[in-house]
């Protein structure tokens, strides 16, 4: 789901944890409310926690975390390259700061009401305050060590830095009003201490983008993270980093907020979208009622409102329209013979002139008439839901799926059948043979049943059209099509619902056979677990008490509203 931005805020408060650390204190008056005020503007993200104490010792305790930093997952992640980075960047903090920030230091230097603000994520320059009593502060490890550190004063406040000469890297950190301020740089502290003072009025709560962004969000979570878009979407570094590989989308967002709230069971994640182009139009549709479709086998369901009809196209190809491994061993077919290899020495090939261009074959676009199809009856709701199926044998795990398109017009089954046969057609015998349909009939009533080497079934009805892999599954679909649909009355324009507690199993059964199969294949590595099944299968373990996570959207227009749901077992 590429177009699904998951902010996971929880990563982020790690990954600045890897090298954040400490800071000290002089004067207790009453704090200010908002960290957000004493901030220099500038910043590229920012994350605030009401408590930063208790929920970094949540994470800590977690069973979560100690699954994951025993798993496969993060051993490979630590030889990763971001990891090497992060752990450069901490060892070079501990050179200057002369103190290692590590868990523990982290820990001792979280406060309650915090805020992380990152001016530059290439160099992790940061700038951190939270808020701490003053007997806490002076019994820090780096407040123990300020006789290492040079001593300054800005606005009436000391602060102490440190410099590490061979990496550059500066650890500074001082304490005001309550607060306790850790930087990398001494031009952030100073201007911390300024805001402090009233000396300077501009700030990270009063910057164009940041101001913007809150006055979309609602109430602020228990953790928050702001991100401006407009400065991080062009840096190289989070082109390189960033995990959904959709920049390009990402582009039409200046800013964004993510709110995280806490309810027993229930993890909710509030997020706001701005766009750039505040004047664009709602999309008034709203694709929940076709959610409800989906049977309550299914692993994974996605309903959203349709506008891009080659995504479309795409996601049925890769769905419903391949010859899948599977369906030839169900159907006992030979596999067809690899393509013959020539080598390029050889002597067959001294005839061949290296001066030509060599002709290609013309090809038919065989998804023509499927594009004229769905051009014609124009889908505004899409329904996609997979299911996983074991074999007979119990040998092979197999995914299934299925999509509900609802049109504006009515569907011509003969047009659907027609166009269907046709991007099928490289999966079919020479001569289309083999393609027929059949008509069969079902606890819900009569739908259609492919003849060929691909498993696909179809349903009509009206301005719906039901396919699927597998006649279980549409007849599912087909029955719960007979039961009334609520909408939501919000306009919700894509709503995911992925069920943990019932595919994990055979997920990770598939991963299994995923190694196996590429298991003498070449260019692999054999100092790395198994990608599939030890490395991801691992962080599906860490999180097996994730019970759902669902995903809501809202396209208002001017901003996206998303709703992230996850539900955890007791």
């Amino acid at each position: 789901m590429k177009r699904k931005l998951l902010l996971t805020i929880g990563t982020c408060v790690l990954g600045g944890g890897l090298i954040l650390a400490v800071r000290a204190v002089e004067h207790y008056v009453e704090p200010r409310s908002d960290p957000a005020e004493i901030l220099p503007d500038g910043a590229m993200l920012s994350i605030e926690a009401d408590n930063f104490s208790d929920l970094l010792h949540a994470w800590n305790t977690s069973a979560e975390k100690r699954a994951w930093i025993a798993g496969s997952n993060y051993q490979e992640f630590s030889r990763s390259r971001l990891f090497t980075r992060l752990e450069q960047a901490q060892k070079e903090f501990a050179q200057a700061a002369t103190v290692d920030p590590d868990g523990a230091m982290l820990e001792s230097v979280a406060g309650g009401q915090s805020c992380l603000a990152i001016y530059d994520i290439g160099k992790m320059e940061f700038v951190y305050v939270t808020r701490m009593e003053a007997g806490r502060i002076q019994a820090l490890p780096l407040w123990q060590a300020r006789g290492k550190f040079e001593r300054r004063n800005e606005a009436g406040s000391d602060f102490y830095l440190r410099k590490d000469e061979a990496s550059g890297r500066q650890a500074v950190f001082a304490a005001r009003d309550g607060w306790l301020i850790l930087a990398t740089r001494d031009d952030l502290i100073a201007g911390v201490l300024d805001r402090m003072a009233g000396k300077v009025d501009h700030n990270l709560a009063n910057e164009a983008w940041y101001a913007e962004a809150l006055k979309q969000a609602g109430a602020r979570g228990e953790l928050r993270m702001a991100l401006n878009l407009t400065r991080l979407v062009p840096s190289p570094y989070f082109r390189s980093y960033w995990v959904q590989r959709n920049i390009t989308e990402m582009k039409q967002y200046a800013a964004a907020v993510s709110d995280l709230r806490r309810e027993g069971n229930v993890y909710r994640e509030e997020r706001v979208l701005v766009r750039r182009d505040a004047s664009r139009d709602p999309v008034l549709a709203d694709a929940r009622p076709l959610l409800q479709l989906a049977p309550d086998d299914a692993t994974l369901a996605i309903a959203e409102v349709a506008t891009d009809r080659e995504e479309l196209l795409q996601n049925l190809r890769e769905d419903l329209l391949e010859l899948h491994p599977q369906q030839v061993e169900e159907r006992n077919q030979t596999a067809p013979q690899a393509a013959n290899q020539v080598n390029a020495g050889s002597a067959s090939q001294l005839d061949v002139m290296i001066d030509q261009a060599p002709m290609v074959e013309a090809r038919d676009d065989v998804d023509q008439p499927l594009r004229a199809l769905l051009q014609a009856a124009d889908p505004v709701r899409v329904l996609r839901c997979y299911t996983t199926a074991v074999s007979k044998d119990s040998v092979f795990v197999g995914i299934n799926a299925a999509a509900v398109m609802e049109a504006r017009a009515a569907w011509s089954e003969a047009s659907v059948r027609q166009a269907l046969t046709a991007a099928l057609a490289p999966a079919t015998t020479v001569g289309k043979l083999g393609a027929g349909w059949q008509q069969r009939t079902g606890p819900a009533g009569a739908y259609l049943a492919l003849d060929g080497p691909v498993n696909l079934y179809l349903k009509v009805d009206g301005s719906r059209l039901f396919l699927a892999s597998d006649a279980h599954l549409l007849e599912s679909l087909l029955a719960r099509a007979q039961m009334s649909a609520t909408s939501s009355g919000e306009n919700q324009t894509y709503v995911a619902l992925y069920r943990n507690d019932r595919g994990r199993s055979d997920y990770l059964r598939l991963m299994r056979q995923l190694d196996r199969a590429g298991a003498h294949g070449e260019g692999g590595n054999s100092n790395s677990p198994a990608f599939f099944s030890a490395n991801i299968g691992s962080l599906s373990s860490a999180f097996a008490r994730l019970e759902s996570e669902q995903v809501e959207e809202r396209d208002q227009g001017a901003r996206v509203l998303q709703t992230v749901t996850y539900r955890w077992k007791d």
